[in-house]
């Protein structure tokens, strides 16, 4: 069963699989939320991997034939 919290409650100290150590995580309406040790950025991998790939792609201009 799931464990809740009082509502007065606002983060606890859990074991995180990402981070595999204990860290800080929210609790939101008497529940444990995420990590709070992570980058927040509101991206997905996918997302990230493509905004870092547009930022080096600025960086380093690639030339093409003919241009």
């Amino acid at each position: 069963m799931a464990e809740h919290y009082p509502r007065g409650t606002e983060s606890t100290l859990k074991w995180c699989n990402r981070c595999s150590r204990i860290t800080k995580h929210a609790v939101s309406d008497g529940r444990l939320g995420r990590c709070m040790e992570h980058e927040i950025s509101g991206e997905s991998k996918k997302q990230k991997a493509a905004r870092e790939r547009r930022e080096q792609e600025q960086r380093n201009p690639t030339f093409w034939p003919g241009q």
